[in-house]
């Protein structure tokens, strides 16, 4: 048997840690990342489908869907919401990765506001 064999399987990253993480890496960078609160309690008013958060970088305003590596998947109303706001011209960016967030903020640096 592997030595590992009997090790526990590795812990899966919650939403919330990476959500933490890239709004250290927004802080440090120099950009804004408003963070939406607590949205799941039924009556609480917001709209479903909300983005988890808000970039403001370089005159961008971008919504924001953090979701696990491992096993994230978009539910009916924010795919619904997403495509509302596509509509209108406004991409929801999925982000899954710290990388890809910086990679995000990057993007926003380098392409000129519309």
């Amino acid at each position: 048997m592997p030595d590992d064999f009997w090790a526990a399987p590795p812990k899966l990253e919650l939403e919330a840690d990476l959500v933490n993480r890239c709004r250290e890496d927004a802080k440090a960078m120099g950009v804004y990342l408003e963070v939406a609160g607590q949205r799941k309690a039924k009556g609480s008013g917001t709209t479903v489908g909300f983005p988890d958060a808000i970039l403001y970088a370089a005159g961008h305003v971008v919504p924001v869907e953090f979701k696990r590596a491992a096993d994230g998947r978009i539910s009916a109303g924010q795919a619904a919401a997403m495509l509302k706001r596509e509509r209108q011209g406004v991409a929801t960016r999925v982000v899954r990765t710290e990388r890809e967030f910086i990679a995000l903020v990057n993007a926003c640096r380098k392409e000129p506001c519309r």
